[in-house]
């Protein structure tokens, strides 16, 4: 009752609306949403530790325990999703190579559905977030890690990571 009038006026100003298919959607998918997050956590949580022993790279997820943020993750957090950052040191073509070459991994921005997905960041889709301080050879790629065999996954990486040089 007290943000009603708001989101009401909110929603008269946008015109946005759910159509009865997307309601039903949502809906559908809410069914389901813990156990995909399980099962999200759980395949990030195996890629994380295969990627964490690569020195070329500075893996991004705060679930995995020494990374930075963890402390800050525990206090607030009691799970996550497959989303996660790698932070690359090598010559750009390089990069864009080894995401190119993922066969399992879509190219694409997400972090609910259900496939695997790679993406290049270029460092001005990064904004204003100094707090990356990326040297000339350091790049972001940001990795979902969907619900596909996580050993499946680890082996594209694996055959994928001999670019990063």
């Amino acid at each position: 009752k007290k943000v009603f009038k708001k989101v009401q006026m909110a929603e008269k100003i946008t015109g946005l609306r759910m159509g009865p298919d997307d309601a039903y959607l949502v809906t559908r998918g809410l069914r389901t949403l813990d156990v995909r997050l399980d099962r999200h956590q759980s395949n990030a949580m195996k890629v994380a530790r295969f990627l964490s022993k690569n020195k070329k790279i500075k893996l991004l997820y705060p679930l995995k325990k020494g990374s930075l943020n963890y402390r800050l993750w525990k206090k607030y957090y009691n799970g996550a999703s497959g989303l996660m950052g790698l932070r690359i040191k090598s010559a750009k073509k390089n990069v864009v190579k080894f995401v190119n070459s993922l066969k399992l991994f879509g190219y694409g921005y997400s972090w609910g559905g259900f496939e695997s997905l790679a993406l290049h960041q270029e460092i001005r889709e990064q904004g204003d977030r100094s707090y990356l301080n990326l040297s000339k050879d350091e790049h972001i790629v940001r990795l979902h890690i969907g619900l596909e065999d996580p050993k499946d996954l680890i082996e594209d990486l694996r055959r994928s990571l001999k670019f990063i040089r």
